[in-house]
């Protein structure tokens, strides 16, 4: 298995979660994270059907959306990891 598909494996469930968090605790004054968190679940449902699906573009508009994932100053500890683990993912994926 691809160090991206293993990443996937573990990091996508709690992302579902954890992008959903966020919204709540700092959509407020990131309203950016709305458009993330809706970007992620369209992604994470086009790789349950079809774990070799083309992703790139979600990568690609959440990475400009992130700011190429700098994490906000007031940023909830959930955020930040939230950023890091789609830091993460997106590296492996472009490595692929």
């Amino acid at each position: 298995m691809s160090d991206y598909r293993t990443l996937q494996e573990k990091y996508f469930p709690t992302l579902e979660t954890y992008t959903l968090a966020i919204t709540r605790a700092d959509g407020k004054h990131h309203p950016e994270t709305f458009e993330i968190h809706d970007l992620f679940v369209k992604m994470y449902q086009k790789t349950e059907v079809d774990p070799q699906t083309e992703v790139s573009e979600y990568y690609q508009k959440i990475h400009q959306l992130t700011e190429n994932y700098t994490i906000p100053e007031d940023a909830c500890p959930t955020m930040k990891k939230t950023y890091e683990m789609l830091s993460e993912l997106e590296t492996a994926y472009l490595k692929e």
